[in-house]
């Protein structure tokens, strides 16, 4: 398989898990616990990749992929390996751009989809299935006859999202999360975030009915990316996700001090530090906000040559140690060494070069 061409493959693994007691198992060799050999599911020429699987109360395995990043694919195996639904497009719109599928089963054993669609404006959408509805004789089903929840968008305005994960509840709610850069009130800087929103099935109307519309979860500055969801015996709904909480960024910022550059660098100690620009307006600056989400920025200022203008040491450049009035030259030791040391101040930095020759 290249990356132009890819199949999709099964295999079934059978995992023995330990009692209560700590009981030592001997280590297992792959044919104690592969039960199955790997069955290909397609291989039709296309690029098949994305896939996700689940299997229903009577052993059945039905999966899903995205087939070119276009069609979203779906097949139905038996326990044996044998095909009872062979691949069948599931996704109504020709013109889709299919990505990251993900699926969950009920207690009817009904199979419920979510994907995200990078066709114009992104999506995320959803829909679910009832492979039962079909006669299961190992060709293609339709769309049409197995559908009980017409393909749904569950988010799609401005911004991009992906990576949506879909789970079922005990009383067969649908609840969906995924990764998404919307930002009405451009409080993260399109950083992506995590969302999500809740929907009950109502297969008489082939439409799934809002609970809980899109709803943020991370309202807070940072990159927040790939979620996954799961739900307890209680309902209750756990989501996880990558986060840069807890993190640390380092900044360096090389600035002229030339004649040219006076209301820029105090500009500058603004946007790093907080305060007012020269030119009006405020921000809260970099350092801070980043504090606010517990991420560590390690910043350093360096003045290229010997001499310093006088915003480097006042307004809000004045609160930075050192700052252009100490005049020194770059730290001997790296930043981070014990805690609290997190700041490199406003620093010169004479020995540079321009052309071949001392910059001056």
């Amino acid at each position: 398989m290249n990356n132009r061409m890819k199949s999709i493959f099964l295999t079934m693994i059978m995992i023995i898990s330990a009692g209560a007691g700590m009981v030592a198992v001997p280590l297992a060799g792959a044919t104690q616990v592969v039960i199955t050999e790997a069955v290909q599911v397609v291989d039709d020429g296309a690029n098949s990749r994305q896939s996700a699987v689940v299997a229903d109360s009577e052993g059945n395995v039905h999966l899903v992929w995205a087939k070119n990043n276009q069609q979203l694919l779906y097949t139905m195996i038996d326990p044996r390996g044998i095909t009872l639904i062979a691949p069948t497009q599931l996704n109504d719109n020709g013109a889709a751009r299919t990505w990251h599928p993900d699926m969950a089963i009920d207690s009817l054993d009904r199979v419920h989809i979510t994907w995200a669609d990078k066709s114009g404006q992104h999506a995320i959408m959803y829909t679910a299935i009832n492979p039962f509805q079909d006669d299961r004789d190992g060709s293609a089903a339709t769309d049409g006859s197995i559908t009980v929840v017409q393909d749904t968008i569950v988010e799609k305005r401005s911004n991009n999202r992906d990576w949506p994960a879909i789970a079922i509840d005990s009383r067969d709610n649908v609840h969906i999360t995924w990764e998404d850069n919307f930002d009405q009130l451009d409080k993260f800087f399109q950083q992506p975030q995590i969302y999500y929103a809740m929907f009950e099935p109502n297969p008489a109307a082939t439409q799934a009915d809002v609970i809980f519309d899109s709803t943020l979860l991370t309202p807070i500055i940072g990159h927040k990316g790939h979620p996954d969801i799961a739900i307890d015996a209680d309902d209750k709904v756990q989501v996880v996700w990558d986060d840069t909480r807890g993190g640390k960024v380092e900044l360096t910022f090389i600035i002229d001090t030339s004649g040219s550059m006076y209301s820029e660098w105090a500009d500058v100690c603004t946007v790093v530090y907080g305060g007012n620009f020269a030119s009006g307006g405020s921000f809260q600056g970099i350092k801070p906000m980043l504090k606010n989400a517990n991420m560590t920025v390690y910043e350093t200022l360096y003045g290229l040559g010997n001499y310093m203008p006088g915003a480097a040491s006042s307004g809000d450049c004045s609160s930075v140690s050192p700052n252009g009035a100490n005049a020194q030259g770059p730290r001997t030791s790296p930043l981070g060494l014990y805690p609290g040391d997190d700041s490199g101040g406003i620093r010169k930095l004479p020995g540079t070069v321009y052309n071949g020759q001392t910059y001056s």
